[in-house]
């Protein structure tokens, strides 16, 4: 996906952003993302059955794509759960879920993890400005799904935090560092997985409602409806809304959410599940800092709240970036706004064809609208019944202030189908196919606004949009994607004792972009402004894996693991190279080994897991300086190695500990060389042994749980060390430790009143001030400032909620 604003005005800076691009160095907004879910490949119980068996049968391995270990006994309160597969894995239950603010989003779920470095702007949870890395890896190259729906963007990859539903809708959510199961829909999951498992519907009647207040006038009514057992039929279906001030800046985020989930219980063998989950935001953009803002302006530094009248006549050419109007025009914040509406659907069928062998399929649909605006100008002048219309030099002088908007328009069907074939009570081969075929059309157009208030005349894009005086309407560039991916996986596990399990298995992946690029279309002068270009490429690699797993008694496990990754380019890297001359971009590739131990002796329990991943051809992103287009060029092998832990103590009389601590070494292996375009000379970059921006070597989470007669206590305290924003290491934010607490009290029961719950959480206690994780980093920090993710302050979130019935 084109994530970069092609703008014609603009401070001539060459930023190469790299590769990391952590899922967020865009401002603007993109839907390609709509698919999670996931499964671990240990789980016995199928998603859509109320299995209570709190152990694991592992002579059979279920066939649903959509399961995650939610039936193993979990631990510290649900941050923690028992695992077997040969490689890390973390899973956060609904238990612990529940402990976070009642909208926060997975991001915010998953920073207790070994590996995950998380940031967000929002304690909330209501803004799609957040990210993380998970050893290294930043969020697209991530794999993410809902139920087993990919959703990480199509195009780019991009995954966007508040659109995965509800948090109380979620049973729980599984963190797969350095690589995906073989039958997971990951299209770029280059570095691992995260999945989002909702609840089953209960079999009896209830109603749960929920409704919160806090910080910066922060709401959220919460509804959902178990019909209860209609036949052979159970379902829910939620409703939210949900709104909070910005506590920087000026704007009001809000979100609107329907989910539902239904499961028709075919038989003891047979089951279809069907999904639904939409949202509807309109939000403000938080504006990223560099380190000299911060320190200049502070932590509270925005856009601004304030309007300058146009001059008469609008600006000329030559006040651009000049005349402090213009700044204060450029920085309103009513200009930063991200609306968006998405949907997805799928169905789960679990089908058990003969007495081995069984089926699980899964076909989808997404689709999303909205943009992310950004202030721009352009030389307006009246036009046919006053509307004004944009004159053919975009370089003319009468500039006005206009919203533009990034817009992506996405349609995104598919389907995932697993066979599982139980050779005997040893041996089970799995096998399947995976195919989807999304169209993205995105474009930027501009809407008028109002020269002496500064109000856009519209937000969304789809209408009341600026044209030529040819009536067609003003676009900065028109992209329309076909993405048709193709995946075909086997795998085949053994246990020929009880002490061993071996998982062998390959999969081939295909991915073909066909790419169709327009700058400015429709311009009236096309022979100085418009250019095309039509590209089709195809990437495809074979992926196998293997694992082994040893257990020489029942307190320990032994595991190694081996697996190959690979992620196409995204779908903008092809016309921006094309256009400046450069050779086309090189995939991703990775593989990931893995060395673990787990041990549980009583109330310890104890996870460790010491990794190696050496990665190739890893993309950075540069801007060119003429035309404001990015291309992609090859960063060269990176390596990540390190050490992921995890424990929990059970003191007993409610109380726990637990505890996680990560040690990452990622490490770029060669100079980074610039090419040469037509516009810019070529460079080298001494970036051999330097640590990759946004990953820092220590992190540290440290959690103390007391849970008896309905009182429930939570104080955790995360240590992130420090972290560099540019590829030379010559810039780095300190190390911060931030400090959460929560309380909840369940009343007895009254009447219809069921388990009715006072909750109180509280985030950022000791009010740190401080900058995380580059929303936009850099290779040189003294040619172009990294921005950084801002730290909310204190908040907090007081929520009462109740099950009626």
């Amino acid at each position: 996906m084109h994530t970069t604003a092609v703008r014609r005005h603009n401070v001539l800076w060459l930023a190469l952003i790299a590769a990391l691009s952590l899922g967020t160095a865009s401002t603007v907004h993109a839907d390609d993302q709509q698919n999670p879910g996931s499964s671990t490949g240990t789980s016995t119980s199928n998603s859509n059955s109320n299995n209570s068996s709190a152990t694991t049968d592992k002579t059979h391995k279920s066939t649903t794509l959509s399961t995650v270990n939610v039936n193993a006994q979990t631990l510290a309160g649900g941050l923690m759960a028992e695992q077997d597969q040969p490689k890390q894995v973390s899973t956060i239950s609904a238990e612990a879920i529940a402990q976070q603010p009642i909208t926060a989003d997975y991001t915010q779920m998953i920073n207790s993890a070994p590996g995950v470095n998380s940031a967000s702007y929002d304690g909330f949870g209501l803004t799609d400005s957040s990210s993380y890395t998970i050893r290294g890896f930043n969020a697209s190259e991530i794999g993410v799904t809902l139920d087993g729906v990919p959703v990480n963007d199509a195009g780019d990859y991009i995954p966007y935090a508040s659109e995965y539903g509800e948090a109380r809708n979620y049973e729980s959510i599984t963190v797969s560092p350095g690589s995906a199961d073989l039958d997971m829909p990951d299209l770029g999951a280059v570095g691992g997985h995260v999945s989002f498992i909702t609840k089953t519907p209960t079999p009896d009647f209830n109603i749960f409602a929920g409704q919160t207040f806090g910080s910066d006038d922060a709401r959220s009514t919460y509804l959902r409806i178990n019909t209860g057992s209609t036949g052979p039929v159970r379902s829910w279906i939620s409703i939210s809304q949900n709104s909070d001030d910005k506590w920087r800046g000026g704007g009001q985020d809000r979100i609107h959410r329907i989910q539902a989930k239904s499961v028709w219980t075919i038989d003891e063998n047979n089951s279809l599940t069907a999904n639904f989950n939409y949202n509807h935001e309109e939000n403000y953009f938080y504006m990223p800092l560099t380190k000299a803002d911060a320190a200049e302006y502070g932590y509270h530094y925005d856009y601004g709240t304030s309007w300058t009248p146009t001059p008469p006549g609008g600006f000329t050419a030559a006040q651009l970036y000049n005349d402090p109007a213009f700044f204060t025009q450029y920085n309103y914040y009513k200009l930063y706004q991200n609306p968006f509406k998405s949907w997805v659907a799928n169905l789960d069928g679990e089908f058990k064809l003969t007495q081995n062998l069984s089926l699980s399929v899964i076909p989808y649909f997404q689709f999303g609208d909205g943009n992310g605006s950004f202030g721009g100008f352009l030389p307006l002048q009246p036009g046919a019944n006053g509307q004004p219309v944009v004159q053919s030099n975009l370089n003319a002088d009468g500039q006005y202030a206009v919203l533009e908007a990034y817009r992506p328009i996405t349609y995104r069907p598919g389907i995932n189908a697993k066979f599982t074939l139980n050779l005997s009570l040893d041996n089970t081969l799995d096998w399947g196919i995976w195919y989807e075929r999304s169209r993205q059309l995105e474009y930027i157009d501009a809407q008028y606004v109002d020269p002496l208030t500064g109000e856009p005349q519209a937000i969304w894009g789809d209408r009341d949009v600026l044209t030529y005086s040819n009536g067609l309407p003003w676009k900065n560039f028109s992209e329309y994607d076909l993405s048709t991916v193709k995946k075909v996986f086997v795998e085949d596990s053994w246990n020929p004792s009880d002490a061993w399990t071996l998982n062998a298995g390959v999969a081939y992946l295909h991915t073909e972009r066909d790419n169709q690029f327009a700058l400015y279309p429709g311009n009236p002068d096309p022979a100085d402004w418009t250019t095309y270009q039509d590209i089709d490429q195809r990437y495809h690699r074979f992926l196998p894996t293997a694992g082994a797993s040893w257990k020489p008694d029942e307190d320990n496990q032994i595991y190694y693991s081996i697996t190959r990754t690979f992620r196409a380019p995204q779908d903008s890297s092809t016309y921006g190279n094309g256009l400046l001359g450069l050779p086309a971009p090189l995939p991703e590739s990775a593989w990931s080994n893995e060395l673990g131990w787990r041990f549980t002796d009583g109330p310890l329990t104890l996870h460790t897991d010491a990794y190696l991943a050496n990665m190739g051809n890893r993309t950075a992103i540069g801007l060119d300086p003429d035309t404001f287009i990015n291309y992609y060029i090859n960063a060269g092998p990176v390596r990540m190695a390190g050490i992921d832990a995890e424990g929990n103590l059970d003191l007993g009389h409610g109380f726990s500990l637990y505890s996680s601590y990560s040690y990452t070494q990622s490490m770029v292996k060669q100079d980074l060389y610039l090419p040469a375009t037509k516009d810019t000379d070529a460079e080298l970059y001494d970036t051999a042994g330097k640590q990759f921006p946004g990953t820092p070597r220590n992190m540290a989470y440290f959690g103390a749980r007391y849970s008896q007669n309905g009182l429930t206590l939570n104080l955790n305290g995360k240590f992130t060390g420090s972290e560099y924003g540019d590829f030379l290491n010559s810039e780095r934010v300190a190390s911060n430790f931030t400090v959460n607490g929560s309380a909840s009290y369940e009343l007895p029961d009254f009447s219809v009143l069921h388990k009715t719950t006072i909750a109180l959480n509280l985030l950022n206690i000791l009010n740190r001030h401080y900058l995380a994780l580059p929303a936009g980093p850099t290779i040189d920090a003294a040619q172009s400032s990294p921005t950084y993710y801002v730290g909310a302050p204190r908040q907090w979130y007081l929520t009462i909620s109740t099950t009626l019935f």
